[in-house]
């Protein structure tokens, strides 16, 4: 079964047969069965979604994936014999799904999250066809019950990476550019996919935030004190496909330590490109270019491999550990809430969580954590910008005149 998700792609010949079409530009989900034909349901539900934004194009894939697994659940029941798929598709039942979630969780022994995680693609494609939200109705009724079929989710502990762990990634890199981004998106919380869209005038607006002691006239909904500046990052969680601004918190330690890669030749090298240099990205790969975020993920898991090769980590470190350390720094800081309810709700504002009930997966702290974060001596919780102080002084490089990566 092939599937086929895009955004803005040139099309230059047709996917369906004795279709000719000219060069455009489509945007869209199809999905083919085995015969390699259109299921039409499926392809018109994927591409409306996406066309108003209910969706975005990653969500959509994975929606297209999850739909596909049960067409081929479908394909193998003896009573669809000789069906397309799209007459497979509307004639389950109640009882054809309970069937599903069943096979899900016993022969194919999946999790309760991910099982809960298809039958909620699942649900809106029924939804698509009964609603009559979106298009005329083709079902008079979804054949899913108003409560989900799939027992609910166990709440998993949150794994993070460590200060240890950070600093034994960032000690794999031989170029302060990529330790200094590391340090950035843990003290940060950015997403993976949010980093490329950090400029040098974000930056350089934190630290003047940090430099001066006027009152911000921008609506910064975090608590800032001295050692802590707010920093615009550009969500990737917005409706649809949207970006929805926020403010994060960062420490000076980590501001001035990018302040001196922006100062050196190797950054204002390639800053001169741009016509307006405040425009120029905050991080650049040894190309000059923004990270984007296949390439920044390939390059933390080369630095985690060589980690766990030296036996310096436990366990493969990915970008979302370093959001969810974040999350903790925040959770454990004396200056970021008179209490803990005060913090976590700060969590909340500076991920970007949509529900306070998200923040709330990081309120049970294992030891091994709260050991990292606190004085082994003498118990006291240090602040981020200890933290990240430390960061600098165990991992910082010079970089030098004639460096070019």
């Amino acid at each position: 079964m092939d599937i086929r998700v895009v955004q803005k792609s040139l099309l230059t010949e047709s996917l369906i047969e004795n279709v000719e079409v000219g060069s455009q530009s489509v945007s869209g989900g199809l999905v083919f069965d085995d015969q390699e034909k259109v299921v039409q349901y499926a392809s018109e539900w994927l591409t409306t979604l996406t066309d108003l934004q209910v969706i975005g194009y990653k969500s959509a894939q994975t929606y297209a994936r999850n739909i596909s697994y049960f067409i081929e659940f479908l394909s193998l029941r003896a009573e669809n014999e000789g069906l397309t798929t799209d007459e497979m598709l509307l004639r389950v039942t109640l009882s054809v799904l309970e069937d599903w979630i069943i096979h899900l969780l016993e022969s194919e022994c999946l999790d309760r999250s991910t099982v809960r995680n298809r039958e909620g693609s699942l649900r809106s494609f029924y939804d698509f066809l009964s609603s009559g939200d979106y298009r005329d109705a083709v079902l008079e009724a979804s054949p899913f019950p108003k409560k989900f079929i799939s027992a609910k989710p166990h709440q998993k502990q949150v794994v993070s990476a460590s200060l240890s762990d950070l600093v034994a990634v960032m000690n794999q890199s031989p170029y302060e550019r990529e330790r200094l981004l590391f340090q950035f998106m843990y003290d940060s919380g950015v997403r993976i996919s949010e980093v490329q869209r950090v400029t040098y005038r974000d930056i350089q607006e934190a630290i003047n935030f940090s430099d001066s002691e006027f009152v911000s006239s921008k609506n910064i909904d975090v608590p800032v004190q001295p050692g802590y500046a707010p920093i615009l990052i550009r969500g990737s969680k917005g409706r649809g496909n949207s970006i929805k601004e926020r403010f994060a918190v960062i420490t000076t330690p980590t501001l001035k330590r990018i302040a001196s890669y922006h100062a050196s030749p190797l950054y204002r090298r390639y800053q001169a490109r741009f016509q307006n240099r405040n425009d120029c990205p905050a991080f650049l790969n040894s190309e000059g270019n923004a990270y984007n975020e296949s390439t920044l993920s390939k390059m933390i898991e080369r630095r985690s491999n060589a980690a766990i090769k030296k036996n310096l980590v436990s366990k493969k470190i990915h970008a979302h550990l370093f959001r969810h350390g974040s999350a903790y720094l925040t959770l454990k800081d004396p200056n970021l809430g008179e209490d803990a309810l005060e913090r976590l709700v700060n969590v909340q504002k500076t991920l970007g969580h949509a529900f306070i009930s998200t923040s709330e997966r990081y309120t049970s702290i294992p030891h091994d954590i709260y050991d990292s974060m606190a004085d082994s001596s003498s118990g006291r919780l240090r602040s981020k910008i200890e933290k990240m102080q430390e960061v600098v002084e165990r991992t910082k490089l010079r970089i030098k005149l004639g460096d070019d990566k």
